[in-house]
């Protein structure tokens, strides 16, 4: 994700400061900043088509990055101290010192770039790897089907249907939601096996090959069919162009042959009726069990499937267990898994209860790797927005408006200057392609069917936090590891007491450089102590803090783009100092 967070270097940012006229008070500063902008322009082109999570190249990502952060550090500074002086006269060491920076940020950014020139691509873990998309690598042996019946006899309804045309049905959830489970129960139904005179079940994945499907199709079904009914399965669907290939995997037979494809990705089942709407008029949305189908997929792996057979000391725990895993059956199954290899015991089983389940699903190699495929396929630009929902506790209910200018005031997207409603409108589309990916969720919609309220799905929580860390995205304090704050340019706080703390307080305003301050705990109704000491902040969410004086270091912050604090006087005329200030 690295590449995502050089790109992230502001370019509008960049743009706002060809545009002061003060600052061509020492030459050639428009030249050189005009060079700042051009390179990164460059670095994003050429992000934009690599992978470069790559390991070998992993220090010199991060001193790119570092590098771009220190440069915007020095643009930022050099605008704030003029501004706040008001001061015509030239600053001669501040200005070398934009010129040097700048230099430095390009030198670092071209050893990026003849680095991986000369790294071959590496391909990613799963390329040569199938993984079921479903609980099957998990399972063992095969387990009982819950919560499908009426999914089964939706799909058989559809596949059995009186018409000639070659129809595709895809089903569509999150990972580990039990598509593979499905299209296989369906596959191996026996009105189905003996509707269809021959049959294929293929793995498709990220990284497909027409050639290699069709020789898997032709493998399986291992006779002439011409003239036959077929049935395919293709699992695992993650491009859309695959509807223009579908003929051609089935023979373009018009006898009443069906192919099911299963797909994390809403995308994919919607460009079937977008582009190929002979083919793609049915699409089955998998959904979550219910707390009944979850309690006897639990009870299923652990006892046998005999649900009265949950020891009665247990089943307290253990229902609080399954109910926080919220109808997924992959993370269903592997919480029961850890059970089944850990103590038997009230105490131990209300100790996992009351973890954070993430740490469990983490600890998983091959569920977290199920898992972090859907994180990995995201688009360049959505990652940034899909870690940045991180600085929100895990079940935070995040209002959609509010995350949305968040994401523009922190300059995540491709920047619009002066067309901040088109802005929020490119932003409400990035947060509908997350959904869509189905890594997050809603929770609300409005009046109109637009997305209200949303939060990351909780089995995605570990892999934001993960990347974030390794990335040094945002930084979430506590009062017990504050370790590698200096480096961290957005600060979280999910407990705002944290203030009344003197080494909070001291590890938070010991460094300037910070850009983001997000206060996402509950509501404070008592003042709480907090320094506003950082002339480059650009975003302080402080809405759950009550102010009962209004905090007059605020109007200094000129690079604020974002603003919100709880205060119920009379707002200063000097707010308007705050020229950047949109939200």
């Amino acid at each position: 994700m690295a590449s995502a967070a050089l790109i992230n270097f502001s370019e509008e940012h960049i743009i706002r400061l060809l545009s002061y006229s003060h600052i061509y008070s020492f030459p050639p500063c428009p030249e050189i900043i005009q060079y700042a902008y051009d390179t990164r322009t460059r670095l994003q082109a050429w992000i934009g088509g690599r992978d470069t999570n790559n390991k070998r190249g992993k220090p010199v990502e991060r001193e790119t990055r570092l590098a771009a952060f220190r440069l915007e550090s020095v643009l930022e500074s050099y605008v704030s101290s003029h501004f706040i002086s008001e001061s015509q006269i030239l600053d001669v060491a501040s200005a070398m010192k934009v010129r040097e920076e700048i230099i430095f940020f390009a030198e670092t950014a071209k050893k990026l770039v003849e680095q991986f020139g000369y790294l071959p691509q590496q391909p990613e873990e799963d390329d040569h790897v199938v993984v079921l998309s479903g609980t099957d690598h998990i399972e063992g042996k095969k387990s009982k089907m819950f919560g499908l019946d009426d999914e089964l006899v939706q799909l058989k309804d559809w596949l059995l249907k009186d018409t000639p045309e070659l129809q595709a049905i895809p089903i569509v959830g999150m990972a580990g939601i039990g598509k593979t489970s499905l299209a296989k129960e369906i596959y191996e139904d026996p009105d189905i096996v003996s509707h269809f005179e021959c049959r294929a079940f293929v793995s498709v994945g990220r990284y497909y090959k027409e050639e290699k499907i069709l020789q898997d199709i032709q493998a399986q079904m291992n006779h002439e069919t011409d003239g036959m009914r077929c049935l395919i399965v293709l699992d695992d669907v993650w491009i859309d162009e695959i509807w223009f290939e579908l003929p051609r995997f089935s023979g373009n037979k018009e006898n009443g042959s069906r192919i099911i494809l299963t797909t994390r990705l809403e995308e994919v089942s919607e460009s079937g009726i977008r582009k190929r709407m002979r083919l793609g008029k049915f699409v089955l949305k998998k959904q979550f069990l219910n707390q009944q189908e979850s309690w006897l997929l639990f009870c299923d792996k652990m006892f046998g499937g005999d649900h009265s057979s949950c020891p009665t000391e247990l089943e307290e725990a253990a229902r609080k267990i399954v109910n926080k895993y919220e109808g997924l059956p992959l993370t269903i199954i592997t919480v029961a898994n850890h059970l089944l290899q850990a103590e038997q015991t009230p105490e131990y089983w209300m100790q996992v209860q009351k973890k954070v389940h993430t740490d469990i699903i983490s600890a998983d190699k091959e569920t977290s790797q199920v898992l972090y495929r859907s994180y990995k396929h995201l688009q360049l630009y959505l990652k940034p927005c899909f870690l940045y929902m991180g600085v929100f506790p895990h079940d935070a209910n995040i209002t959609a408006s509010k995350l949305t200018k968040l994401w523009c005031a922190e300059g995540l997207l491709e920047p619009s200057i002066g067309k901040a409603s088109l802005e929020e409108y490119d932003a409400m589309e990035y947060l509908q392609e997350l959904v869509s990916a189905n890594v997050v969720k809603v929770r609300q919609r409005n009046s109109s069917g637009g997305i209200k309220t949303c939060n990351i799905y909780p089995v995605f929580w570990h892999i934001c936090m993960k990347e974030a860390k390794e990335h040094e995205f945002f930084h979430v304090i506590d009062s017990n590891n504050n370790q590698g704050i200096e480096s961290q340019h957005r600060y979280c706080i999910h407990n705002n007491a944290l203030f009344g703390i003197k080494d909070v307080r001291k590890s938070m305003t010991s460094f300037s450089h910070v850009r983001s301050i997000l206060c996402t705990g509950p509501q404070h109704q008592y003042p709480v102590r907090i320094s506003l000491c950082f002339s480059l902040l650009r975003v302080l969410d402080a809405l759950t803090i009550r102010f009962y004086f209004f905090p007059s270091e605020v109007v200094k912050l000129v690079q604020l783009r974002y603003l919100a604090f709880t205060y119920n006087g009379k707002l200063p005329a000097s707010i308007s100092k705050l020229w950047n200030l949109q939200y």
